[in-house]
């Protein structure tokens, strides 16, 4: 049995999944496990700047059975599917592990289920962090904020007056349109290239984002963190981030992200550490029998 990786990845979806799979990837270096997303940008990024060693875009989710064989192994984060393909998939894989973010979701026979939210038989209850972000880190940047990586409307234009003479730095998005910047300068302190974003995470103090996955990075790297809902998102991880003491704005308005900034943080990063993602893959080598 081979093993494989799948996020759901794109220009109208962002790299939240691709950055919470490789989390877990990372546990398996060992199997020498293939990624597989959508796009072939993604692809690219993820060995370039994600530290991936084998990573493919496959166009379509359905375009797994090309590169997968019956009887493999697959850890799967995506949406893309209805009934009849998630049994489908169950059916073909010889493992099948299902990354989950939905509060009302269930664990389906014959596959295993990672979820932020629940418990029982065949579920892994963890929320996957990449251990990069855990440590002691020199807080030298005052306020950043990170929209997401995909803007295929340029929603920010319209939506980033809010931050003007806030003195706040912007780091683009992974998706983002050439010279985009241009349109963003006004709002923004400085614009950061997408390749620091890693290392900016880790040193600003105040993170603002509308990206869920970024704001648990945030947290995770002992920074305050705002989020904000973006419009064409859902909301799946918003009750986890309230839970962890984030601060969660539900539209993009000055005066509550003037207040928001000055109220005292209860943050609670007790709820989360640096071995969430060890002991899932741990339970996962055992369950497949692959130690």
């Amino acid at each position: 049995m081979r093993l494989f990786f799948y996020a759901k990845t794109g220009h109208r979806v962002g790299l939240n999944r691709l950055r919470r799979v490789i989390a877990l990837m990372r546990e398996f270096e060992e199997y020498d496990p293939l990624l597989m997303v959508q796009d072939f940008r993604a692809a690219s990024f993820a060995k370039s700047e994600l530290g991936v060693k084998r990573s493919v875009g496959i166009d379509d989710v359905r375009n797994m059975a090309n590169i997968c064989q019956r009887g493999d192994i697959v850890i799967f984060d995506s949406d893309e599917y209805n009934e009849i393909m998630h049994q489908e998939m169950i059916d073909f894989f010889g493992h099948f592990v299902r990354i989950s973010d939905r509060l009302d979701d269930k664990a389906k026979k014959g596959e295993i289920l990672i979820s932020p939210y629940l418990n029982g038989e065949n579920i892994i209850n963890a929320i996957l962090i990449d251990k990069r972000y855990f440590g002691d880190f020199k807080k030298n940047i005052d306020k950043t904020f990170f929209y997401g990586d995909d803007d295929y409307d340029k929603d920010l234009v319209r939506v980033s007056g809010i931050f003007k003479d806030e003195y706040i730095s912007l780091i683009e998005g992974f998706y983002f349109f050439i010279n985009y910047q241009n349109e963003l300068n006004e709002f923004f302190k400085d614009i950061i290239e997408i390749e620091e974003y890693e290392n900016v995470i880790k040193k600003t103090k105040l993170f603002i984002t509308s990206s869920p996955q970024s704001a648990l990075e945030a947290l995770a790297s002992d920074g305050k963190v705002i989020y904000i809902q973006r419009e064409d998102k859902d909301e799946n991880l918003v009750p986890l981030l309230r839970q962890l003491g984030v601060k969660v704005l539900k539209e993009f308005n000055k005066e509550l992200l003037k207040n928001a900034i000055k109220t005292e943080f209860s943050l609670k990063k007790e709820l989360i550490n640096e071995k969430n993602v060890t002991i899932t893959g741990t339970y996962i080598k055992n369950k497949l029998n692959l130690i």
